[in-house]
């Protein structure tokens, strides 16, 4: 090696080192950017041609490579719009709206809303115009994510699903969908008094996503069915003198079960074998003679003066109730006889009744779906004449056996739904204990604002105080992200060594989680640069000292030509 040949060594090695500083400078510059992975300069050596034990020209170069998989620090953040990545992964960004341009990944969640087209909305009946917004990186790049599926709970996971989220609070206003499905988790105590009953409401919506409640109404009463048919079998004291009269009450039971008591009356006429038969609720005497002979309140009843069987028509009445719940019931007439010298009371045999009394019954509930207070009809299939009434089943552990799941129709504009009720329970709580309820369905309200949570999935929070996943973000995992090619605004793009990216969603297959309200800041550690640039400086020093001995060599060889 010739004289001047020994300065590449040295000259490399400032060019090197100097190199090294740069990346450092860098670092430290960027300590607190959010996003910003570090790069350090690593050295190789160049040697040019070697030959026995010698070697010609040689030296040192540097190679400077970013450490994009080295996790950043994770600083909390006050802004709902702001996420970090923990573990592996990159936010997924395009520089265009529709899509078109080049793809990017970023680390950086420190995110904002950008405005799109105008649009057109009525607000308080005035018609307005306003903007779309939609979720963008410092840089104004399109963040991509997945709309949520139809049913308001999955998402889509595939490349060709991703696009851009919109934020903006006019989204959904025009996005209302009818609830089809509802599911609820409660506990009906079964240490409850007998007569206990107590309610929970229910939100659903229409087909143009307007709200509309119903309210669950639990009693651990049974409703009994009501009475179809009541036959008396008495016996009228014939030997009595005519203005005879006797009232007897008589019970009967609504469409609930509960009872309801007439009264019967029964008053000798001026005829043999003729009386006359009213039924009075309370004080009002019912209509039961439709006969047309200006008499409906009363009936003259006949009976034949030696058998004492009654011989006129009708053989029975109907009585009808005036409460909420009462059913029109038949009152047979076919059993009651008249004994001709009898005297005294009416001979009451017997009466039978073919309804049920409603009682309190072991693992058993009875429920009642309400929508602006009217009872709906839930159990119709039944046939047992209470439709609007129905049988819950428990069995000895407080598991509920059937039904598991109830038709609800609105019975005005609202939703006709499946609610499921498997999860209803019945252990002994005191009272009412409510656990979950989830619905699927849209309203139509105007987006108040939007959070995630560490799945990535973007929650939509309504002006009707509402809440439902409306978004979920992606994260792309790199087999060698270390390769990939940085770019201004600390993000990344695909370079020639680079593995093509999987989407994956978060906290599966390798990916990491998000955290919601935090940001990523750089990943430099501020000690271990400045130990980098000791050293750095001192390997500098050293350079130039070799540099400045060679020159001093060089000058003794040129004054020897003297």
């Amino acid at each position: 090696m010739s004289l001047l040949g020994l300065f590449a060594a040295p000259v490399g090695a400032m060019m090197a080192q100097s190199k090294a500083m740069e990346t450092i400078g860098v670092n430290l510059a960027n300590l607190n950017t959010g996003g910003y992975k570090r790069s350090e300069t690593n050295f190789y050596t160049m040697v040019a041609q070697t030959y026995g034990s010698n070697r010609d020209i040689g030296g040192v170069n540097g190679i400077t490579r970013t450490l994009v998989d080295q996790q950043g620090q994770l600083l909390g953040s006050d802004s709902n719009l702001d996420v970090a990545i923990n573990g592996n992964g990159f936010f997924v960004l395009n520089t265009q709206l529709d899509g078109s341009g080049p793809t990017y990944y970023g680390r950086d969640g420190m995110l904002g809303m950008a405005l799109g087209d105008e649009i057109s909305t009525t607000i308080n009946g005035n018609t307005v115009t306003t903007r779309e917004g939609y979720l963008v990186d410092k840089n104004g790049y399109y963040v991509q994510g997945w709309p949520v599926n139809a049913d308001q709970s999955t998402f889509p996971t595939d490349e060709g699903s991703l696009g851009p989220i919109r934020i903006d609070p006019e989204t959904f206003t025009s996005n209302g969908e009818a609830t089809t499905t509802a599911e609820i988790g409660l506990n009906v105590p079964s240490d409850a008094a007998v007569g206990y009953n107590e309610s929970t409401f229910i939100k659903t919506f229409d087909a143009d996503g307007n709200s509309t409640s119903f309210q669950l109404r639990w009693s651990n009463i049974v409703l009994g069915g009501h009475t179809q048919t009541m036959t008396p079998t008495w016996a009228l004291p014939g030997g009595e003198p005519a203005g005879f009269t006797e009232t007897n009450a008589v019970t009967a039971y609504n469409n609930r079960g509960y009872e309801k008591d007439f009264n019967v009356t029964w008053t000798k006429g001026a005829n043999p074998n003729e009386w006359e038969l009213q039924v009075l609720e309370g004080a009002d005497a019912q209509s039961i003679d439709g006969s047309g002979d200006g008499t409906p309140t009363s009936l003259t009843v006949t009976f034949d003066p030696l058998t004492g069987a009654i011989t006129s028509t009708p053989t029975s009445v109907t009585i009808q109730g005036s409460g909420s719940y009462d059913e029109a019931f038949s009152f047979d007439l076919g059993s009651m006889t008249e004994v001709a010298a009898a005297v005294g009371a009416i001979t009451q045999t017997s009466i039978a009744n073919d309804g049920t009394v409603a009682s309190a019954q072991e693992n058993k509930y009875s429920l009642e779906v309400l929508e602006n207070g009217v009872p709906l009809s839930i159990d119709a299939a039944s046939a047992d004449g209470t439709p609007t009434v129905l049988t819950v089943n428990f069995d000895g552990s407080g598991r509920l056996q059937s039904p598991l799941n109830l038709e609800i129709a609105s019975a005005g504009t609202g939703p006709t739904f499946t609610l499921d009720i498997s999860n209803v329970t019945n252990y002994a709580s005191g009272q009412l204990v409510e656990k979950h309820y989830d619905f699927n369905g849209r309203s139509n309200a105007r987006l108040d604002h939007v959070t995630f949570n560490d799945a990535g999935e973007i929650i939509g929070h309504f002006a009707d105080a509402t809440t439902r996943p409306i978004y979920k973000l992606p994260l792309a995992t790199f087999t060698n992200p270390n390769s990939l090619d940085p770019i201004n605004g600390n993000v990344y793009r695909l370079s020639g060594t680079t593995s093509e990216p999987v989407i994956r969603t978060a906290g599966g297959q390798g990916a990491g989680q998000f955290v919601p309200n935090a940001r990523e800041i750089s990943n430099v550690d501020m000690a271990d640069e400045f130990t980098s640039m000791i050293l750095t400086q001192k390997a500098y020093n050293i350079g130039s000292t070799s540099f400045k001995t060679i020159d001093e060599m060089s000058q003794v060889a040129r004054d020897l030509k003297r």
